[in-house]
């Protein structure tokens, strides 16, 4: 679904503030795939993404990023076909709220795709209903007057509502309580099923172990590598590379089988851990 060749990207060339986010990054992204991208700040993880629905345009001679099949280092790609399918949800998408109903917020994409008002309707009753939030409670309430984690399931019902087959999420649980990320974390998996690839940016890695089939590493505008969780979580060295720290229930997993007991120190889930404990206290 995506293919990023030799990417790279410069902030202001050719000043005395230029920078370089990205250096000849490669990287596939398939039909289906739930993909982690993580490193530190700075590391150019939101530059990178904000190529996929051209809110950052690939510049001249500086690699190419392929979407399905739009070249969107063409001189002139088809963004309307290209923003159908890719959703973009910020950090914080709860700011990006503007219209004095939670109905109108919500239509604004498929409006600008050129629905109907009986689609527009139609489009936003369901990506409302989906995020969780009963229609007829909230349609017609101001965005402004809801919960913080309300705000956030109509910022995410808003990109929806667009029916997009990409989902690009740029820390969708910063600023939440535990409960509040269990929430969005388990939202998004039931959106998966309609927007069937997700890309996840996430400093959490308990997030990133349990969600992620596939995880992208950058450090200083460079893919380390592309690694599946186990791969990137069970081996010290891999992580000790990389700079990446263990998801809290592997670093428990860790510890334990550190003290003798019987654990595997590749866990990357609780019920995992659960699981693993109950077995080595049965066997003591």
């Amino acid at each position: 679904m995506i293919s990023v060749q030799k990417l790279s990207y410069v902030y202001s060339p050719k000043t005395p503030f230029t920078t370089q986010a990205l250096f000849d990054v490669n990287m596939r992204i398939e039909d289906g795939d739930f993909f982690g991208i993580i490193g530190s700040t700075g590391a150019g993880k939101s530059t990178l993404v904000s190529h996929f629905n051209a809110l950052t345009r690939v510049q001249k001679n500086s690699g190419t990023v392929i979407v399905d099949d739009m070249d969107l280092s063409a001189k002139k790609p088809d963004l309307n076909r290209l923003r159908a399918k890719v959703g973009m949800v910020f950090q914080y998408p709860e700011h990006q709220l503007f219209d004095d109903t939670v109905e109108k917020d919500v239509r604004f994409g498929p409006k600008n795709l050129g629905a109907s008002a009986d689609e527009q309707r139609a489009l936003a009753k369901q990506a409302i209903e989906l995020v969780g939030l009963d229609y007829g409670a909230v349609a017609e309430r101001s965005p402004f007057e809801l919960s913080g984690g309300q705000k956030r399931r109509v910022a995410l019902a808003g990109v929806i509502a667009m029916k997009p087959q990409i989902l690009i999420l740029d820390e969708p649980t910063a600023g939440l309580d535990p409960v509040g990320k269990r929430e969005i974390m388990e939202l998004i998996v039931r959106i998966k099923a309609v927007c069937p690839t997700v890309v996840m940016i996430s400093h959490n890695m308990d997030e990133i172990a349990s969600y992620c089939n596939r995880i992208a590493v950058m450090s200083r505008g460079r893919v380390i590598g592309v690694f599946t969780p186990r791969e990137l979580f069970g081996s010290r060295e891999l992580l000790a590379d990389c700079d990446v720290k263990l998801p809290l229930v592997t670093e428990i997993a860790a510890r334990l089988c550190d003290g003798g007991a019987e654990i595997a120190h590749d866990i990357l889930t609780e019920d995992e851990l659960l699981d693993a404990i109950e077995k080595a206290v049965k066997h003591a």
